[in-house]
């Protein structure tokens, strides 16, 4: 079995993430429900992650208002919510040490970073808005697809290795 040691970095980018994904999802909803509320990431016109948060790609990152028009909104989620989701279930995944848990894991962690790519595209070139929470989100997605890289590396590959010789 592997030791739990190589998970724990990690574990720790994905409790960050789900921090920050936390976060968005109050601000989200605080500034819906409140039209003066203005967040802690909300630094100027031009960085503000209220402001990112209120646009269509703020949930379910875009693509169900892309494809029906009048979606209610308990079936279109904040972006932040589905964050939360994502990495308190990567989280529980990281105490089970299976083969197809773990290509699992580095599916999802390959995705979120593709979905990355795109929200950074419509933050950059759609939005034209800098949001702090957004940009710290994106480097955890980064950051969990390279520790699960150097699990692969360490673990799996080792494994494969053993079987051949």
């Amino acid at each position: 079995m592997v030791s739990e040691m190589i998970y724990f970095k990690l574990r720790i980018c994905c409790f960050i993430g789900l921090c920050l994904s936390i976060y968005a999802t109050y601000v989200e909803v605080k500034a819906e429900n409140n039209n003066n509320y203005k967040a802690l990431c909300d630094l100027s016109q031009q960085v503000s992650c209220t402001a990112v948060f209120n646009t269509p790609y703020g949930k379910s990152f875009g693509l169900l208002s892309y494809l029906f028009n009048d979606i209610p909104n308990r079936w279109n989620p904040p972006n932040g919510l589905l964050g939360t989701v994502y990495y308190v279930s990567f989280i529980f995944s990281t105490f089970f040490q299976h083969k197809s848990l773990f290509k699992l894991q580095m599916t999802l962690c390959v995705c979120s970073n593709l979905l990355t790519i795109y929200l950074a595209y419509l933050l950059y070139y759609v939005i034209r808005n800098f949001c702090v929470i957004c940009l710290s989100i994106y480097v955890i997605n980064f950051l969990c697809l390279y520790e699960m890289l150097k699990i692969y590396k360490k673990v799996w590959l080792v494994e494969q290795n053993k079987k051949i010789k």
